[in-house]
């Protein structure tokens, strides 16, 4: 007796460990199912010169390009009035959300992807390289191109470091 109860215990025991597992197993493979099809949806957005219509540039000069496009006389001379250290705060939620949207940058688009090759690790820092290059670049100066890159990963690195080091914190208080 004491036999069979064993045996129906174990044997409840083991199918209810191999419930569990099947649904996680199911779960797992439909989550790679997903990235899958965001991988490809994003592989193929990365090569299109145009998305939604709209021309997306493949880099920082085909930028200037576009931008030279878009603003008129009067627009530009607005924008080169604007300092070095202050035209992407004063222009970063007009022309940049332009940028983000229309150029795809969120999402992913053939500029999203040349900024990534820099391993600029946030659209908001791709949008402050454009803004920051164009005015320089329409003052006549040097864009510095790799100091910009290099500021903004370290930026990036710093708060990264921060909000591990929050996280540290909420984990040991509770």
């Amino acid at each position: 007796m004491i036999r069979i109860i064993l045996v129906i215990a174990c044997s409840a025991f083991a199918f209810s460990l191999f419930a569990q597992e099947a649904p996680t197993v199911k779960i797992k493979r439909e989550n790679k199912e997903i990235y899958r099809k965001q991988d490809s949806i994003y592989n193929w957005r990365i090569h299109q010169s145009r998305l939604d219509g709209r021309y997306i540039p493949k880099d920082l000069n085909d930028c200037f390009r576009e931008l030279d496009k878009l603003m008129d006389e009067d627009t530009q001379a607005e924008f080169m009035a604007f300092s070095d250290e202050e035209v992407d705060s004063k222009t970063h939620r007009t022309l940049g959300k332009w940028i983000e949207v229309n150029w795809s940058l969120v999402e992913g688009s053939r500029l999203s992807s040349y900024f990534n090759k820099m391993r600029v690790p946030h659209y908001d820092y791709m949008i402050g390289i454009i803004i920051q290059s164009y005015h320089r670049k329409l003052h006549g100066r040097d864009i510095k191109l790799k100091e910009q890159v290099l500021r903004f990963r370290a930026i990036w690195a710093k708060k990264q470091e921060e909000e591990a080091k929050k996280m540290l914190e909420n984990g040991e208080s509770k």
